[in-house]
């Protein structure tokens, strides 16, 4: 690849024979010839996959020229949502990705945005184009796939104190379990069971086992004994 080049031509003396017959020169004397380049360069991801945990601050995307250019110019790659949201999972937008002359390699980082949800594995995508840059297009591979893993892994249920009191008029105890991180879709139940000390049940509380639900998005529930 060398870009287009070009030369001039230009119209010299009139001959005195031509002259004698009233030739001149006119006012465009001369003449610009561009001849176009025919090889190019194709800018493609590679690789097209990539996976992320939410939790590792970027991704970078690579780009690789199939040649080096003996110019600087700029490539495009816009992102766009698929189960991943610009703003709350990614920082996504229309980037400007350089390439100085001669270099066959650039690259692209992608901001990733921790949350607090359990939730699914999410992804969004990368888009290469290059618009304006004689010589230089996009590849076959001008697409970018990106899979950001969450983090949040298993729920951790647990009562908010290791000790409760209540005073034996109270009527209803109420205990409290709080979980590492909100309910997923669909909430989730777990049960609770009771073992006798010196109080014994159900003399002096209510020893049956309880069903307590998480709603979705729930990080605490409340337990009633009686």
């Amino acid at each position: 690849l060398e870009g287009n080049e070009n030369f001039m031509a230009n119209i010299e003396d009139i001959s005195e024979a031509a002259a004698d017959l009233g030739v001149k020169k006119g006012a465009r004397d001369s003449a610009e010839v561009t001849i176009t380049d025919n090889d190019s360069v194709q800018v493609n991801f590679s690789p097209t996959i990539y996976t992320v945990s939410e939790d590792g601050e970027s991704v970078e995307l690579m780009l690789v020229a199939s040649g080096p250019a003996p110019f600087h110019y700029s490539v495009t790659v816009d992102t766009f949502d698929g189960t991943a949201d610009d703003g709350s999972d990614y920082i996504g937008g229309s980037f400007q990705v350089e390439f100085p002359a001669g270099s066959t390699t650039a690259s692209l980082s992608v901001p990733i945005l921790d949350d607090i949800l359990l939730e699914e594995n999410e992804w969004f995508g990368g888009l290469l184009s290059v618009i304006g840059v004689d010589g230089v297009m996009a590849g076959p591979d001008n697409m970018a796939n990106v899979t950001v893993l969450d983090n949040e892994g298993d729920i951790f249920v647990e009562f908010e104190n290791s000790f409760y009191s209540f005073n034996e008029d109270v009527g209803d105890g109420i205990l409290t379990l709080v979980a590492s991180a909100p309910a997923p879709a669909g909430g989730y139940s777990v049960e609770v069971s009771f073992a006798d000390g010196t109080a014994g049940s159900p003399g002096d509380y209510s020893g049956a086992t309880q069903t307590v639900f998480f709603p979705e998005g729930a990080r605490s529930v409340i337990l009633r004994t009686y």
